[in-house]
């Protein structure tokens, strides 16, 4: 069985390092948010091109255009 005052110092001992943990992480946050701000405004997404859709060749816009023959 454990000691609880040693398994107590452990647990106090994680705390602390957490909170410097957290400390870091609050340095760091507003940083990397105004990177990530200068990044979206220097490299905007490139525009993508779709290619024209062209016209039907005559010979398939003539065979569309007829209407079908019932009996």
């Amino acid at each position: 069985m454990k000691n609880i005052y040693e398994v107590l110092r452990q647990k106090e001992t994680e705390i602390e390092r957490l909170k410097k943990e957290l400390q870091a992480l609050r340095v760091v946050a507003p940083l990397l948010e105004e990177e990530l701000a200068a990044e979206v405004q220097i490299a905007p997404p490139p525009v993508r091109t779709y290619p024209t859709v062209q016209a039907k060749p005559a010979a398939v816009a003539a065979a569309a255009d007829t209407k079908p023959i019932w009996p």
